[in-house]
């Protein structure tokens, strides 16, 4: 065990104040390390007080010190408790890990200008993911409630962060203050439904950009010279919790085809989309938004997947080819996008292809992807509407093509190899994985077996 208590010199310093010091005990072994709180009278400190009530109110500003005495008893304790937890607590530690400070790294900094280098580099959808995790740590840092966030439209949001001035350094992240961190997120509600708070895997993924983060900060940290020996995010218990992957099957698909929609209405082309993303192995929404009629070769679809950059080459179905030909002459393709989703005459859309894009300048590459989000929340709320009018009872959105193709192939006893290259996917665990949400039939049919009267003595 450690104990700490304060004590100010004995003697004055030549400003004629008295420097306050955290002592630190460990085995019987005692240390000190110097605080930035002077007093003007030794007698002003009163170490047996409880917390935030050390440095009297003869004191001037008082109140101020004693947050600072708080703060810095505070990093001590989270800096015990991680070299506990690693065997190697020891007053001489402490003060060794609190010294660190005397070169201030500060997360914040650190964190806001590797995300901006991430959008320049035109990765706007992990920007937005490294800043909407640092959004909730700053209100945190900044003791706002959980409730707080989602009261801000975006503008209004930026001028509430110009106002948080506290920052954070890389030393005082630690497995306690992380732990408090989660506890504040589990109380903040759920923006789509404020009556909930947030889900699990939402907290989680937001601890994953984080993390990343923060060891990008430790490859950082050492070029500058400044050794961030522990990491305290691998011991966090942070993980995402199994949920269902919604899909549908053969009867709703046909049952979503079957209905009648006004040719050229919103909810026709947002079936057309989801049904040409099923038809073509379950087509991502970011793809089919941006696809050319280049991409088209001899019944053949061809493009760069933008999550993987990995070369699809599908052959097109009947089915597939139907819709096409609402929306392009297949013997006299041109450039343009396939879909009437993004406008040929955006100054993203000179970037035909994958490598185009990869050119594009930051703030036009943003817009670009900016819009595809756009597009893709607009398809999603039709098809709510499609899938009400066709009668299921089930969430649908874009990505539910790609669940109920892999679903529909794996029942149908596809080889898992082939559904992972027809996927996309780098991997068959990758593939097996993700069969493995849908996969209920052979678990039924080996329970049936199982129970079969003949196997059972009955």
């Amino acid at each position: 065990m450690a104990s700490f208590r304060f004590e100010a010199n004995n003697k004055p310093s030549r400003s004629g104040k008295y420097s306050v010091f955290l002592c630190i005990s460990t085995q019987g072994i005692r240390k000190r390390i110097k605080t930035t709180v002077e007093l003007k009278d030794r007698e002003n400190l009163n170490s047996t007080s409880g917390k935030d009530k050390w440095i009297t109110s003869d004191e001037a500003n008082y109140k101020k010190l004693n947050s600072i005495l708080a703060d810095d008893l505070q990093r001590a304790k989270d800096a015990y408790s991680d070299l506990n937890k690693q065997g190697k607590a020891s007053a001489q530690k402490i003060i060794e890990v609190l010294n660190r400070t005397e070169k201030p790294f500060s997360y914040f900094e650190f964190a806001y200008q590797y995300a901006n280098k991430t959008l320049e580099a035109g990765d706007y959808n992990t920007y937005k993911k490294y800043i909407t995790a640092l959004i909730k740590l700053k209100f945190f840092v900044n003791g706002r409630k959980p409730d707080e966030i989602i009261r801000y439209k975006r503008k209004k949001l930026q001028e509430e962060l110009g106002k948080m001035k506290k920052d954070l350094l890389f030393e005082d992240i630690t497995l306690g203050f992380l732990s408090k961190f989660h506890s504040y997120l589990q109380k903040q509600p759920n923006l789509r439904n404020p009556n909930l708070t947030l889900h699990p895997n939402t907290i989680s993924k937001v601890f994953d950009q984080l993390a990343s983060l923060f060891k990008k900060g430790i490859i950082a940290g050492k070029e500058q010279g400044l050794n961030i020996s522990y990491n305290p995010f691998e011991d966090l218990e942070s993980k995402p919790i199994p949920t269902s992957k919604e899909k549908l099957t053969m009867d709703e698909i046909m049952a979503i085809k079957g209905l009648k929609l006004d040719q050229g209405a919103m909810l026709w082309h947002c079936r057309n989309y989801f049904l040409f993303s099923f038809y073509c192995a379950g087509m991502r929404a970011g793809d089919l938004i941006q696809l050319r009629q280049s991409n088209i070769h001899n019944g053949r679809l061809q493009y760069a997947m933008g999550k993987t950059d990995r070369i699809r080459d599908i052959k097109l179905l009947p089915e597939a080819i139907e819709i096409l030909n609402h929306y392009m002459n297949l013997d006299q393709p041109t450039t343009d996008y396939i879909f009437p989703l993004l406008d040929n005459r955006a100054r993203y859309a000179v970037a035909v292809t994958s490598e185009d894009r990869m050119k594009l300048q930051p703030e036009v590459k943003k817009r670009l992807l900016q819009q595809v989000n756009s597009k893709n929340s607009l398809i999603n709320k039709y098809l709510g509407k499609i899938a009400e009018m066709a009668g299921i009872n089930k969430k649908l959105t874009f990505h539910i093509a790609r669940h109920s193709f892999a679903n529909i192939a794996r029942q149908k006893k596809a080889n898992v190899f082939d559904i992972s290259k027809t996927l996309g996917h780098s991997s068959i665990k990758i593939t097996e994985a993700y069969l493995s949400n849908f996969d209920t039939i052979s678990q039924d049919e080996t329970m049936e077996k199982v129970f079969q009267p003949d196997s059972i003595g009955g």
